[in-house]
C-alpha cells in the first residue's frame, strides 16, 4: 500500500470523535471490549482544554484517522521527567507499513527533545509479537529485568480507600 497519503500530526479537538473509535478499536483489539469509559467531550476537555492531560499524535489518510499516540509526561523521583506512553494503535489495515513504528518514533523525540531519561508503557503479556518488536528496539521488560509489579487501585476500591472504608 502507498503511504504518501498518510499525514502524521498533532491530534486537535476535532478529532476527538475518531479517536474514541480508535480507543474502542484497540480495547476490543486488546479483548478489553468494555474498558472504555470515556466520550469525545471527555477527551476534547482533557486534551485540548484549559489544562492539558495529555497529548496525542494522529495518523490521517485524508480525513480518516488510521491510528493514534496517545502519551503524556510524569515524573520519577530517580529520574526527573518521563514521557508514558499510554496507546499505540494502528488499525488492522493500515499495519505492517511503519505507521506505529513512526508514531512511536515520534513520541520518543519528544521525550529526548523535552530532556526526558525514559518512555515508558506497558504491553498485554499475550502481545508476543509487539513484546519481540519492543525488546528487538533496545526496550526491557520491567517485569521480567527488574521484578516492577504494576499495581491499580479504581472504582469502588479507590473511593473506599480515600473514605478510609476500605475493609482492610
Amino acid at each position: 500500500m502507498d503511504n504518501s497519503k498518510i499525514i502524521i500530526r498533532e491530534a486537535n479537538k476535532e478529532d476527538c470523535d475518531q479517536i474514541v473509535k480508535l480507543i474502542q478499536e484497540l480495547a476490543d483489539f486488546e479483548k478489553m471490549p468494555n474498558g472504555p469509559k470515556i466520550d469525545a467531550k471527555t477527551l476534547r476537555r482533557d486534551g485540548f482544554g484549559e489544562e492539558k492531560m495529555f497529548r496525542c499524535l494522529v495518523a490521517a489518510d485524508g480525513d480518516n484517522l488510521v491510528a493514534y499516540a496517545l502519551y503524556f509526561f510524569n515524573y520519577s523521583t530517580w529520574e526527573g521527567v518521563n514521557v508514558y506512553l499510554e496507546d499505540l494503535y494502528v488499525t488492522p489495515t493500515y499495519r505492517h507499513r511503519g505507521i506505529g513504528t513512526t508514531l512511536w518514533r515520534k513520541v520518543a523525540q519528544v521525550a529526548v527533545d523535552r530532556k526526558c531519561n525514559r518512555l515508558d508503557w506497558v504491553c498485554l503479556g499475550w502481545n508476543k509479537q509487539s513484546i519481540d518488536f519492543y525488546k528487538s528496539k533496545g526496550s526491557i521488560n520491567l517485569t521480567s529485568q527488574e521484578d516492577w509489579n504494576l499495581f491499580r487501585l479504581s472504582g469502588d476500591n479507590l473511593r473506599a480507600f480515600v473514605n478510609n472504608t476500605d475493609k482492610k
